[in-house]
C-alpha cells in the first residue's frame, strides 16, 4: 500500500519530466542537422513525440486499463518507456553519434533515486543497452554526412563503456544515499515517537499524581475496614482480597507518579513465580473467571516482580472484558516461558477480537475498545513504556476464529529450565 501511494504521488512528477525531455528533443533538431550535420529521419521523429504525448495526455485512462500487477509499478513503467522512446528518437537522429544520448543517464539516476535497487539496476541496464542499440541503427541514419573516422568511431564506443560504468554508479550510490536518507528518516521518526510517547507518560504520570492525592483517604480508610473484616474468622479471607487490592491501587499509583520509573532500577523477577503470584491475587478478585496457567520452562526477567504481576492483571482485566462482551465460555490461558531464546508472556482470550485497523493503537494513551466508561486505555500504555524502557516490547494479534493474543516479550537476564 505504501508503495503504491508512493507511486500515485511521484508519477506526476515523471510526467512533468517527460513534457520537459519532449522540449529538449525538439529543440536539439535544429542543432542535429545544422551543426552537428546529422541525418533526421522525421517521420520516425514524429511519431516517437506523438506516442510520447498521446501517453502523456492519457495517462489516468491508460493506467486504469492496466492488470493490476502492473499498475502497482507505474513508476517503473513510465520511466522504462521515456527511455525506450528517447533510444528511437536517438536512432532517427544520429544514434550513437548524436551527443544528447546523456539524456538517457537522467533517467537511471531518477530511477535510482525513487525506486528500489532492483528496479534502478534493472533501468540502468536498460539505458546501457538502448545506448548500445544506437550502434545497430542503420548507416544512413546514424552517421554523418561526411565519412566517420575510425579515431570517432573509437571515441563513440569508448563513451558507450563510460556510459555503462556511469549508469552503474549512478545506480548504485544514488540507491546508497537513499537507503540511508530512508534509514535516517525511520530513525528520527521513532525517536520522535518515543519523545512523544515520554511526554504523554509524563503528563499521565501528572494526573496519576494529583489522583493519587485524591484517593489516599479513602484507599486508608478502605484498608482499615479491611483490617477488621481480617480479624473476624468468618470474613477473614474477604478482607484480605480487599487488602491486596488495595495495596494493587496504591501500586499502581506508585509506578504511574512523574519520575517514579526513573528512580526504579531493572529488577530480577522469577517469571514463573510473579505469574502464579499475579494470577493468584487476580482470581480472588474475579472467582468467576476461568483461568489457565501454561508455564514453558522459567526464566529471570529485568522487571521487578511486581511491575510483572501489575502488567499481569492489566492484561488479565481486558482478555476478562473482552470475554464478558462476546459472551464466550472458552477459558483465558496465560502461558510464560522461555522459547528460542526469547523470554514471553502471553494471555489469550476468545472475546470479540481486535479490529485489524486498531491493532497498530494497541497501547496509544486513552485509547480503549471498551465501553465508554469501562475504561481509560491506560493499562497497556503503561505497560508498553515499562517494556520498552527496560528492553522489551508489546505485540497484540488477532486469534483465530475469534480473540486476541496479547503477548510480553522481555529483555532475559538468565534462562532456567521448568
Amino acid at each position: 500500500m505504501i508503495a503504491r501511494a508512493l507511486d500515485e504521488t511521484l508519477v506526476p512528477w515523471v510526467l512533468a519530466l517527460r513534457w520537459v525531455v519532449i522540449l529538449v528533443l525538439v529543440s536539439s533538431l535544429p542543432a542535429t542537422t545544422e551543426l552537428l550535420e546529422l541525418h533526421v529521419h522525421v517521420p520516425v521523429i514524429v511519431a516517437t513525440l506523438a506516442v510520447l504525448v498521446a501517453v502523456n495526455l492519457g495517462h489516468r485512462r491508460l493506467a486504469r486499463a492496466l492488470p493490476a500487477a502492473l499498475r502497482r509499478h507505474a513508476l517503473f513503467l513510465n520511466v522504462a518507456i521515456d527511455l525506450v522512446a528517447i533510444t528511437v528518437f536517438l536512432a532517427a537522429s544520429g544514434g550513437a553519434a548524436n551527443p544528447f544520448s546523456s539524456i538517457l543517464l537522467v533517467y537511471v539516476a531518477l530511477g535510482a533515486a525513487l525506486l528500489p535497487a532492483r528496479a534502478a539496476f534493472a533501468l540502468a541496464g536498460l539505458a546501457a543497452l538502448s545506448f548500445g542499440a544506437l550502434f545497430l541503427t542503420p548507416a544512413e541514419s546514424a552517421c554523418c554526412q561526411e565519412p566517420v573516422a575510425p579515431a570517432f568511431s573509437n571515441h563513440l564506443y569508448g563513451m558507450w563503456v563510460a556510459f555503462i560504468l556511469g549508469a552503474c554508479l549512478v545506480a548504485f550510490f544514488v540507491s546508497r544515499v537513499r537507503h540511508a536518507i530512508e534509514a535516517r528518516d525511520r530513525e528520527l521518526a521513532e525517536l520522535t515517537a518515543r519523545a512523544e510517547r515520554a511526554d504523554k507518560f509524563a503528563a499521565v504520570g501528572t494526573l496519576a499524581a494529583g489522583t493519587a492525592h485524591e484517593l489516599g483517604t479513602p484507599l486508608a480508610t478502605i484498608s482499615v475496614f479491611a483490617g477488621e473484616l481480617e480479624s473476624s474468622p468468618a470474613t477473614a479471607e474477604q478482607g484480605a482480597a480487599i487488602r491486596a487490592q488495595v495495596e494493587r491501587c496504591r501500586a499502581v499509583l506508585e509506578r504511574m507518579r512523574p519520575g517514579a520509573r526513573g528512580e526504579v532500577a531493572a529488577g530480577d523477577a522469577d517469571l514463573a513465580d510473579s505469574v502464579e503470584a499475579a494470577v493468584e491475587v487476580w482470581r480472588a478478585a474475579h472467582p468467576e473467571a476461568d483461568v489457565r496457567v501454561e508455564s514453558r520452562g522459567s526464566a529471570v526477567v529485568a522487571m521487578t516482580k511486581s511491575d510483572v504481576e501489575a502488567a499481569v492483571c492489566v492484561l488479565l482485566d481486558n482478555a476478562l472484558a473482552a470475554t464478558e462482551a462476546a459472551a464466550a465460555a472458552g477459558p483465558i490461558v496465560v502461558r510464560s516461558g522461555s522459547e528460542r531464546g526469547s523470554v514471553f508472556l502471553t494471555v489469550e482470550d476468545e472475546g470479540v477480537g481486535v479490529d485489524p485497523a486498531n491493532v497498530g493503537r494497541i497501547g496509544e494513551p486513552f485509547f480503549t475498545t471498551k465501553e465508554t466508561g469501562q475504561g481509560m486505555g491506560l493499562g497497556l500504555f503503561v505497560v508498553r513504556n515499562l517494556l520498552e524502557q527496560l528492553g522489551g516490547r508489546l505485540e497484540v494479534e488477532r486469534r483465530s476464529p475469534r480473540g486476541t493474543a496479547v503477548r510480553l516479550c522481555f529483555a532475559a537476564k538468565e534462562l532456567a529450565s521448568g
